[in-house]
């Protein structure tokens, strides 16, 4: 039964619209034309909308195009780090006092030796030649600890004594053994001083004596200039003494002091 009032109803409600005789008889918006319901014109039905095309798939990674990369925040811009200068390092020993160490010298001078027995005083003494050889290492730079063997030389010294005086034929000698330290500066300037045992010795045609060891010293100031990588000549003055009885019974005691300049070459 309700069906068929459904029915009813719908087909009642479409011939009320197909017979139209006027807008009213329309439904919403529509207009009666030739007793027909139907749009007005400016308002045609729009065609359905077209879905918008999907994008064609993006490729990963490095092959996708550049529109589609996620954008690369560049980094903080660092400057390439630079080498800062340094000082030479322990391994370099060029031109610096290092290691092992040598150095001979050779040189001119003056020697006196004097005693005095009984008031009556004697002297020897004349031009001498010096020599010196020292051998060693470094402590620390700059520093150098080394075994040295030096003497001083008068070849026909002078005599003086007891009121009479003259040139004797024959040699008078005072040698020096010891450890020596030296100390450099920057600029090359060097001090050493070698605390020695000592002895001096003369000889003659008629023969030849000795004082008894004793106790004597060698200090030297000089300068130094590389010519080479571990290789430098220098110029030093020298000032020796020592002090020594001599060899006779109730000797005196002999004092001697020595001035020279000499040359020297250092290995270092």
């Amino acid at each position: 039964m309700a069906l068929l009032v459904m029915l009813f109803v719908s087909a009642t409600a479409a011939r009320g619209e197909e017979g139209c005789t006027k807008d009213n008889d329309c439904k919403g918006e529509r207009i009666c034309v030739r007793r027909l319901c139907v749009a007005p014109p400016g308002q045609a039905a729009l065609p359905p909308p077209v879905p918008a095309a999907l994008p064609p798939p993006v490729p990963a990674g490095d092959a996708a195009p550049a529109a589609y990369r996620d954008p690369v925040t560049p980094g903080p811009v660092t400057e390439p780090p630079t080498l800062a200068a340094t000082p030479m390092g322990p391994s370099d020993t060029r031109h610096r006092h290092l290691g092992a160490f040598i150095r001979p010298d050779l040189g001119l001078g003056y020697l006196i030796t004097s005693a005095s027995q009984g008031g009556v005083d004697a002297n020897l003494r004349g031009l001498a030649g010096t020599f010196g050889f020292a051998a060693g290492g470094a402590l620390s730079e700059d520093s150098i600890l080394a075994f040295h063997v030096w003497d001083a030389v008068v070849s026909d010294p002078t005599y003086s004594g007891g009121g009479s005086s003259g040139t004797t034929s024959g040699t008078l000698a005072l040698y020096g053994l010891g450890p020596e330290y030296t100390m450099y500066s920057k600029e090359n300037y060097y001090f050493s001083i070698s605390p020695s045992l000592t002895r001096i010795s003369a000889s003659s045609s008629s023969g030849s004596s000795a004082t008894n060891w004793g106790l004597g010293l060698r200090a030297a100031v000089g300068r130094e200039w590389w010519t080479g990588d571990h290789w430098g000549l220098g110029v030093g003055g020298h000032l020796s003494m020592s002090l020594n009885q001599d060899g006779g019974s109730n000797g005196p005691i002999w004092t001697t002091w020595a001035f020279t300049v000499a040359f020297s070459a250092t290995y270092n």
